[in-house]
């Protein structure tokens, strides 16, 4: 379970708004690939990398601030169905490392408006103010302050559901659906200030979390997974409502 809170739907609601009134153009270092091209798909795995990491400094003209980190307002994770019996309220989160993906394969399937890619990101770390109470592998955990969640080596697929639409006489896309898959290689956690401040029982809790990373992850992957579609579809939509997609994909 996932949702964002309340003041991230308005300013998302705002940005579609408005995105979807002006068109703009790709920036200069987002290199563009020929649909007749017959290696379409390997010239799009590199230029796709190529934009993710002139990301960094994010592209004003298509709304989008810095990458790195990516900030987002709040976000919550609701409680497993196993193990992991607490709902995680994140605040003020920055999103560090998105920048440093690896794209290994993209798919272009234009004719049914999906496409799908494979990456791996080799240090992704969430950094909010957390709060939180309930269970974890039936031990009692409760708290809030700053938190940190690094997911190592995640291997991440992309698959995007478009819809077309015309505006003054140019087809755009706009996703409907972005699903998402995490298969880290390993996730570290660590909350401050548990139980008030005990720092002993704070480091245990730390620590048995990280012991058992896989189980705990696995408990609560789906809501990680759903969070990081929602982010990652409202990026592509500033890009593919704005921009033509004969603009984006050359003939």
């Amino acid at each position: 379970m996932v949702r964002f809170g309340v003041n991230v739907f308005l300013f998302l609601a705002a940005v579609v708004a408005s995105f979807t009134t002006r068109a703009a153009k790709l920036p200069s270092s987002f290199k563009r690939c020929h649909k007749s091209d017959p290696h379409f798909d390997d010239c799009l795995v590199v230029n796709i990398e190529g934009a993710i990491r002139s990301l960094k400094n994010g592209a004003p003209e298509l709304g989008l601030d810095s990458f790195e980190p990516l900030l987002i307002s709040s976000l919550i994770i609701g409680e497993g169905s196993g193990p992991v019996n607490v709902q995680q309220n994140f605040k003020n989160v920055k999103l560090h490392g998105l920048t440093g993906s690896i794209v290994s394969k993209h798919k272009a399937r234009l004719d049914e408006n999906i496409l799908y890619a494979e990456s791996v990101t080799p240090m992704l770390r969430l950094e909010a103010d957390y709060d939180m109470k309930g269970r974890v592998l039936l031990l009692p955990i409760y708290g809030e302050g700053p938190c940190n969640v690094t997911l190592v080596n995640t291997k991440i697929n992309h698959t995007l559901y478009g819809e077309p639409f015309e505006r003054k006489g140019r087809t755009f896309l706009k996703f409907v659906n972005y699903t998402v898959t995490l298969r880290p290689d390993k996730v570290q956690f660590h909350f401050a200030n548990l139980f008030n401040g005990d720092d002993r029982l704070g480091d245990e809790i730390n620590r048995v979390m990280n012991d058992n990373w896989d189980v705990v992850f696995t408990d609560v992957r789906e809501g990680y997974e759903k969070s990081f579609g929602l982010i990652f579809k409202d990026l592509a939509n500033r890009v593919f409502t704005r921009v033509p997609l004969k603009d984006i994909f050359l003939e």
